[in-house]
């Protein structure tokens, strides 16, 4: 599967197979996005870039990050 992850030092967001861990550009750690890629291929250009500027602030990060451990906890 795809997924999406930002790399703060690069200021990318990366498609990448798999949970990767840290950046194929900077070898720094990613944080993987909770925007599936089905959703995030919909996006328009202007969403986007929205997400992208989300994803530059870490205060707006924190949000939108999913931590390994929110994929395993079972939603009633």
């Amino acid at each position: 599967m795809l997924y999406l992850h930002f790399c703060p030092k690069c200021n990318r967001i990366h498609i990448l197979s798999g949970h990767r861990k840290q950046c194929p550009a900077c070898d720094n750690r990613l944080s993987e996005l909770s925007v599936s890629y089905e959703k995030y291929i919909k996006y328009t250009l202007a969403e986007r870039e929205i997400l992208l500027s989300n994803c530059i602030n870490p205060l707006s990060r924190h949000k939108i990050e999913l931590s390994y451990a929110d994929r395993y906890i079972r939603k009633p």
